[in-house]
This record gives C-alpha cells, sequence and structure tokens, in this order.
C-alpha cells in the first residue's frame, strides 16, 4: 500500500490542488471558529494562523516523454492476439491509436481495447506515484494504467499487461486535449515484478486516441504547485480522504472555541518512508504563556493512515489557539493531516442521514412492493415507520448517468455531460457537507465514486472497482457486508455527529466481464 496519491479523475489543465493559502494573520485578529456540529479545519485556511511551510528548494521532477517526437521504445499493441504488435500512426504532436472492431476479444466485450508500453527498470522506486497522460478523442470510452508483471518475460507477449494498476478514466470525447491523473497502483503486482508499464484506451465504437505525452509523477511532485492547500489524497486500501496538507517546517493556528466533551480526530500521514515527519498538536488558553503538547508522533511508514483522537476536554468552554505543527529533517517534506475534525458530546439536534442504494435493484422483485416471495423484510420493516414511494422514475437504465443525476437533482439533459460533472452541478455530498455535516461514500460501484466526480465535498470515501464489482474478484453479492464494514471502521475514526453517507452495493447487480476496465 502507499499513500499520497490525488484522487484520478479527470483534469482539464493541472494537478487539482484545491486551495492556495498565504502565510498571514496572528492570533488576536483571528476569528473565533465554533464546533456546534463537525468543524472541518481543513474548510477553514482563511481564519488560520500560518508559520512556514515552504516549498522545497527543488522540487522533484516528472519523468516525461513526448510524442511529438519520435519514441522508438514505446510499443502499440491490441488486447486482440492477431494486432500484436499493432501499428501506431503518427500525427503531428501525437502517437494515434486507431480502435477498430479488429480491437475486440471475448474478455472485453463490448469494448476495442489498445494501448502503448514501454520498459522502465525504474518505475517501482517511485511509487507511490502517478501517471499523467495528456491526450484528445473524440470517441467515448475509459483510459487507465496497465503494469507488466511478467518483468520482460515475452512468453504471454503483450497480453501480460492487462494487469490494470488504476482505476478508469472516462476519456472527454470533444476533441480536445485533456490531461488525465491516473494513480499507479501496484499492490497486485509481486513487488520485484518490473518494469513495463503502459497506458490502455477502451472505446465502445470504432474510433482513435491521441497520445501527446505520459509523464511518471512521483508522490511528492502533486504537493510540489503550493505551500500548503486541501487535496484528496487515496491510500492503498483505496480510502479518499480530504487532507490538509503541509511542508515542513510549518504550524497552523486555529482559534478555537472547545464545546463539552471537545475532542480532535484526525488521520496522519506522510508520502515517503526515507524521511521521517514529527506530528504535533498543541493547545495554548489565554491564560497560558506556553503551547500545551496533547499529541506527539513521528511517522516514517507511507503504507497507510494513522488515526488518532485527543482529547480537548479539559479546555471546554475555553477558547483556545489549537495549533497543527509538522517537522522533518528535511525541510519542505510533505506532511499529511487527513480530515481534521474538531467535536463535542452534543450536536446542533440535526438528523443523521443515510443514502443508501441497491444497485440493480428492481421493485418488481421486492415483497415490500408486492412481490409474492418475501425478499425484503428489513425493507417492510422500514416501510412500517416510514414513507414508500410507489412510483419512481430513473434518468437512466445504467449508474454511468443515473447516479449522477440523483445526486445532483438534475436531470442528464441538463448535466449534458458526467465524465466528469460540471463544476457548476451541486453534489448532495457538497451541500451536506457545507451545512455542518460529516461526510462519507462507501460504494462497490466506480460510477457512483470517483469516475463521475462524486467524491466532491465528501470527507471519506472508500471504494472497490474490482473486489466485488467484476466477475473475476471476490463473491459479486458480498460487497454490502464489505461497505458496512467499512462504515463501522468510519465511525470508530470520526465518531461525531450529524452525518450524511452514502452506500451503493452491488449485491444484486449483474456481474461485469473478467477483465476490470473495460466493461
Amino acid at each position: 500500500m502507499s499513500l499520497g496519491r490525488v484522487v484520478s479523475r479527470t483534469l482539464p489543465v493541472t494537478l487539482p490542488t484545491l486551495l492556495l493559502i498565504s502565510c498571514s494573520g496572528s492570533p488576536s485578529d483571528s476569528p473565533i471558529l465554533t464546533a456546534e456540529s463537525a468543524l472541518h479545519l481543513a474548510e477553514h485556511l482563511d481564519a488560520a494562523v500560518i508559520e512556514g511551510s515552504e516549498l522545497p528548494a527543488e522540487a522533484p521532477e516528472p519523468i516525461r516523454w513526448s510524442f511529438d517526437v519520435a519514441q522508438p521504445d514505446w510499443i502499440a499493441f491490441s488486447v486482440a492476439e492477431s494486432r500484436n504488435p499493432l501499428q501506431g500512426t503518427r500525427t503531428d504532436d501525437a502517437l494515434r491509436l486507431i480502435l477498430t472492431d479488429d480491437d475486440r476479444s471475448a474478455a472485453v466485450e463490448p469494448f476495442r481495447v489498445a494501448g502503448i508500453y514501454t520498459d522502465f527498470p525504474g518505475l517501482l522506486p517511485l511509487v507511490p506515484a502517478h501517471v499523467l497522460i495528456r491526450a484528445r478523442t473524440e470517441s467515448a470510452g475509459l483510459m487507465a494504467v496497465v503494469l507488466d508483471e511478467l518483468g520482460g518475460d515475452d512468453s504471454r507477449g503483450t497480453a501480460g499487461l492487462l494487469q490494470q494498476v488504476s482505476p478508469p478514466s472516462p476519456m472527454i470525447a470533444d476533441g480536445s486535449v485533456q490531461s488525465y491523473l491516473l494513480p499507479l497502483d501496484t499492490r497486485g503486482t509481486s513487488g520485484d515484478a518490473c518494469c513495463r508499464f503502459g497506458v490502455v484506451a477502451a472505446t465502445r465504437e470504432p474510433g482513435s486516441v491521441d497520445i501527446l505525452s505520459v509523464s511518471v509523477v512521483s508522490g511528492e511532485v502533486a504537493f510540489a504547485g503550493d505551500s500548503l492547500g486541501v487535496m484528496t489524497v487515496v491510500d492503498g486500501s483505496r480510502e479518499h480522504r480530504r487532507a490538509l496538507f503541509t511542508h515542513t517546517p510549518g504550524r497552523l493556528g486555529f482559534t478555537v472555541r472547545v464545546p463539552p466533551g471537545g475532542r480532535l480526530n484526525v488521520g496522519l500521514g506522510v508520502v515517503r518512508d526515507d524521511a521521517p515527519v514529527d506530528f504535533r498538536v498543541t493547545v495554548t488558553s489565554k491564560d497560558q504563556q506556553e503551547e500545551e503538547s496533547i499529541l506527539e508522533e513521528t511517522l516514517t511508514d507511507k503504507a497507510a493512515w494513522v488515526q488518532r483522537s485527543v482529547d480537548l476536554s479539559d479546555f471546554e468552554g475555553q477558547t483556545v489557539t489549537l495549533a497543527l505543527h509538522a517537522d522533518a529533517e528535511m525541510p519542505g517534506t510533505v506532511a499529511l493531516w487527513a480530515t481534521p475534525i474538531v467535536s463535542g458530546s452534543r450536536h446542533a439536534g440535526r438528523p443523521n442521514v443515510v443514502f443508501y442504494i441497491i444497485d440493480g435493484g428492481a421493485a418488481e422483485l421486492m415483497s415490500v412492493y408486492g412481490y409474492n416471495r418475501r425478499t425484503t423484510p428489513n425493507l417492510e420493516r422500514l416501510a412500517a415507520e416510514g414513507a414508500v414511494f410507489e412510483q419512481a422514475y430513473s434518468n437512466a437504465t445504467w449508474t454511468d448517468p443515473s447516479t449522477p443525476s440523483f445526486m445532483t437533482s438534475l436531470h442528464t439533459s441538463v448535466l449534458a455531460s458526467t465524465d466528469p460533472l460540471p463544476e457548476q452541478a451541486v453534489t448532495m455530498a457538497e451541500h451536506m457537507h457545507r451545512g455542518g455535516y460529516q461526510t462519507a461514500v462507501f460504494t462497490a460501484n466506480p460510477y457512483a465514486g470517483t469516475m463521475n466526480s462524486l467524491d466532491r465535498g465528501v470527507d471519506v470515501l472508500r471504494e472497490s472497482w474490482e473486489e466485488f464489482t467484476y466477475a473475476g474478484g471476490e463473491n459479486h453479492s458480498a460487497s454490502s457486508a464489505w461497505l458496512h464494514e467499512a462504515f463501522w471502521e468510519w465511525r470508530e475514526a470520526y465518531p461525531a455527529q450529524p452525518y450524511w453517507v452514502h452506500f451503493q452495493t452491488v449485491d444484486s447487480h449483474w456481474p461485469w466481464g473478467s477483465v476490470a476496465p473495460f466493461t
């Protein structure tokens, strides 16, 4: 597992740093933050007193191949054995992959799939990393990063490259040049496997995809554009968190009125193993001259978040300076504070909201709607205490357009495109987050998560795009158990209220194909 990856989402121009803050302010003129409900510190950087957090003197550079010149080390391939190697077509600024019906096989129906790959022995030391692809197409489809675990053994030909190591990203099919930032996930490889990696494109209809450039971006590059900010980061378990990042040495001070039973819940993370980061949380009250440390921890493992809950009850009712410190021997090292939330034992009296989708479930087979077998006894018990809607209409017959529609209350004809969701379309999670709710999404269908920008406004998102969604993974009908376990883990880490949560199970969904990115 690895940490420090930006969520893979189609990007119009550059890396998705969401907020840039200048270092300014003093404790005396800082606004007082209250925690009447969940107080998301990452949303109040404009109220913070910022010290340090300067960019490193030398930021790491990405490794880049540009196809406006010949790149003989890159080879085009098709999933159809009869088409290997595939002949790519050169344009003035790109390598063009032309996908025809000859690029289909039973394993990837109904898609046509082709790609490019190269040998790159220096790849694994760069993990965590991303692959940044600049491409253009007028063909609707998907793009993914693949890795050859054969370590140079050509006995299986280029078919061995179909070891997917990134979630698929929808391609924007308007003929414009777009940048796609995809995480490089090597958990499925043997560790010493090596070194051949590539990019694949899948289209539903015959068409072409122009690859302008491919860059391998180390984990730290994603944070090299701004001194601090907020970014969605995903660890190796595919848990996405909205994280506040700083560069060492750095200190963020917030003026907070501590609520009854006050606590700070936060995840700590680093992006490299060779540069330990010292995390510290301090409290300074008005009658104190010195900061009081209430948490001190040193992290060296980038494998996963370290979750901590800090007791603030000794300062109940007081207005204090709550400060987040990070330091390291190597100046500019990235420190991650995942979803830092201050909360109390009370909340604003607002209800918790659970939005539960049974993906592929049909009303005609549910006893709550009159089916003659008792298939939904739990829904019947809920219905007896609530309301049942007898008529409902979906905007589409499949997840990609329908989920963004009900998450934004907009018809698909208004959205025009869901790949990615337009920024002007505010999601349910964004509304709830702005209203002081903690927000989480647990989905076994990627079209209900990052693939459609439905991670926006979400504190924690856990999604699976292979374990349960695809026939080649685990028990297809067991996704709900996995999602429910993830929910209770989240509630243990962030017990404050109120909360909004979206579940999307695939227990009743028909199994998809055996090749992950393409069905």
